[in-house]
């Protein structure tokens, strides 16, 4: 069986191109022959905020150029990539190899907020003969208009499978379509922990609280004032250009071996990533969620799923709950259910009764 798969695979991005590495690791593992779509369109390297990647680059370019450069090592080392790229939509209709199935796989393809939920290429538009298959595909939000579902709808009421990573996600594409819409884990929990212990490098920092996605607010500086209250433990930064908390070491150029190991060795993840949430349970690590201003629909759906909603800090009273290490004995059991369906069901949607 050979299959194609497109994703968010070369954007700087340490959760990206750890779940595409998780999703195309995955279906060598259970005997597919798959291969990425090395689509890398012109919009992806900026950005949402264009004005702000367009500083970036400028006024940041020798960070920009070590980031890109271990981006390249990881995708090089850890993925099978089409031997072409391809840089517009229009390309992807030439030089494709053939496949017996085409996935669009996770993170927030289908996200109109940006550009990738706009872009025809991840709702393969570009394939007129061949099954179409979705994995763990992202929305990203809890709410959308009634425009933008009927879009949706049309463009992928042709994939003979439907899964996404949102349990909202699925009840609400269930119900419009009409049709079983089936909610799955996230591509990297498909992997066990060795897969990426063995990616991971030696602790250069000792004890520290990792901060990673939160934005500058009165509650992050809330959060570490009250944990350096009661421990010596350093606070890194890891990514962005500039500060965004009073930190001791402040990492800009964080690739995705950097990022596993970061978490790995961390003895708080303070974040408002989905994937730094999702590598915390992977390692067992204790963490927070200050839960972003949009798109939080994946981290909730998670934290629900392993019943840990305790580690989202809405304010300062939530402060205390810090220091609860999460229940990873309950969470594991339920994960690991979830996780098992996942696979049973990205099985049968390839290799099963139910493709044939």
């Amino acid at each position: 069986m050979k299959t194609l798969l497109i994703t968010l695979h070369s954007i700087n991005n340490p959760g990206s191109a750890l779940q595409a590495f998780a999703l195309d690791r995955y279906l060598h593992r259970i005997g597919v022959d798959n291969q990425i779509i090395d689509y890398r369109p012109v919009y992806s390297k900026l950005g949402k905020n264009k004005i702000k990647g367009i500083i970036r680059i400028i006024f940041f370019a020798h960070n920009e150029f070590a980031i890109n450069k271990k981006y390249s090592t990881f995708i090089k080392e850890k993925m099978h990539c089409t031997t072409k790229k391809f840089y517009f939509f229009n390309q992807l209709f030439h030089g494709l190899p053939k496949a017996d199935i085409y996935i669009s796989g996770s993170d927030q393809l289908w996200n109109t907020d940006y550009d990738c939920g706009c872009d025809k290429a991840y709702y393969l538009d570009f394939i007129k003969d061949g099954q179409k298959i979705s994995y763990a595909t992202s929305v990203g939000k809890s709410y959308i208009s009634d425009n933008q579902l009927k879009e949706l709808c049309l463009r992928i009421n042709n994939y003979k499978f439907l899964s996404v990573r949102e349990n909202s996600t699925s009840r609400l594409l269930s119900q419009a379509l009409n049709r079983e819409v089936e909610w799955v884990c996230d591509p990297v929990f498909l992997l066990d922990k060795d897969d990426y212990i063995q990616m991971c490098n030696e602790n250069q920092y000792g004890k520290y609280v990792l901060v990673y996605l939160s934005k500058a607010s009165i509650l992050l500086d809330q959060v570490l004032e009250y944990v350096k209250g009661v421990y010596k433990w350093s606070i890194i930064q890891a990514g962005g250009s500039v500060k965004r908390c009073e930190c001791d070491i402040h990492l800009k150029n964080v690739g995705p071996f950097d990022f596993i190991t970061l978490i790995k060795n961390a003895q708080l993840i303070i974040s408002s990533s989905f994937h730094a949430t999702a590598f915390s349970h992977i390692f067992h690590k204790n963490f927070a969620v200050i839960l972003p201003e949009k798109n939080g629909e994946r981290i909730i759906s998670l934290l629900e799923l392993t019943q840990l909603e305790s580690k989202i800090i809405h304010s300062e009273y939530d402060l205390q709950n810090l220091f609860f290490e999460p229940n990873y004995d309950e969470a594991d059991t339920k994960l690991e259910a979830f996780v098992n369906k996942s696979k049973k069901y990205l099985e049968e949607s390839i290799l099963g009764d139910r493709y044939d």
